[in-house]
């Protein structure tokens, strides 16, 4: 029985597990190959072949020291003829037609950002993948919109004493999923469309709806941080700052009225 699949979920964060089942959830029978940029150890790669989600994968990185570790464990199990390691700044060194995926996690949201600017995603080939910004995640959602990437769902991780928001993404999606859901998100909230946007970007469209029981902690600490600010606030001196964490606290109330 092949068990490398088990041993090398053994050795994953939650994160990065969440990460490759995110990429099973789109709909294809099967990626041919997936770019994974910023691989370090090369798991996620390693992950997507040995799960049967994608045929191949290039494991990219701009560093030398992890790459030499992602080959020694793509060696390890037997992989090699299937996960190729690359050096590579970025979505640089991949050429048009090699992968019709994308994975790149574990980065700051400005520097993914940067990474995605640089190259025309979808003139690479690329039709869907898996997204986690590690900061600027309200932007980082404000900008898949802009760019008319379709955001088709979330799946939060907490670990470590951090909540993470791996995003599945369609880049060549009609946008009909994700409009669909807002409207959705419209009705049950009772809001505005633009509100319901602010919410989707800050929180994400698919958390919210789902009244996912980590957002809800995640909701319930945000209330306890802005509270905190917002009693050490003086509302004549600061009027703008006040007036952004009043804001932040009304749309926490709201929703965790949502999820009761």
């Amino acid at each position: 029985m092949d068990n490398r699949l088990d041993v090398l979920k053994g050795r994953m964060s939650e994160r990065l597990i969440t990460v490759g089942e995110s990429m099973g959830t789109l709909n294809f029978d099967s990626f041919s190959c997936t770019a994974d940029v910023g691989c370090d150890h090369g798991y996620v790669s390693m992950y997507l072949v040995l799960a049967g989600i994608s045929k191949s994968a290039i494991a990219m990185d701009l560093r030398k020291g992890p790459l030499s570790s992602a080959a020694s464990n793509v060696a390890e199990f037997g992989i090699a003829d299937k996960v190729q390691v690359r050096l590579s700044d970025g979505l640089l060194g991949l050429k048009a037609g090699e992968a019709d995926s994308l994975v790149i996690a574990g980065m700051g949201g400005k520097l993914m950002l940067s990474i995605l600017e640089k190259r025309d995603i979808t003139a690479l080939g690329i039709e869907a993948g898996v997204l986690q910004p590690q900061s600027d995640i309200p932007e980082f959602r404000g900008y898949m919109r802009g760019r008319g990437f379709e955001i088709v769902d979330e799946h939060m991780v907490f670990e470590d004493g951090k909540y993470y928001f791996p995003m599945v993404v369609s880049f060549t999606g009609d946008g009909k999923k994700y409009e669909a859901s807002l409207e959705k998100l419209v009705g049950e909230l009772a809001v505005s469309r633009d509100d319901a946007l602010r919410l989707s970007d800050e929180y994400g469209l698919y958390n919210i709806l789902r009244r996912d029981e980590l957002l809800k902690s995640y909701l319930q600490h945000g209330r306890e941080v802005g509270s905190s600010i917002i009693t050490s606030l003086n509302k004549d001196q600061h009027p703008d700052r006040f007036r952004e964490v009043a804001t932040e606290l009304s749309d926490i109330e709201l929703l965790l009225d949502f999820f009761d």
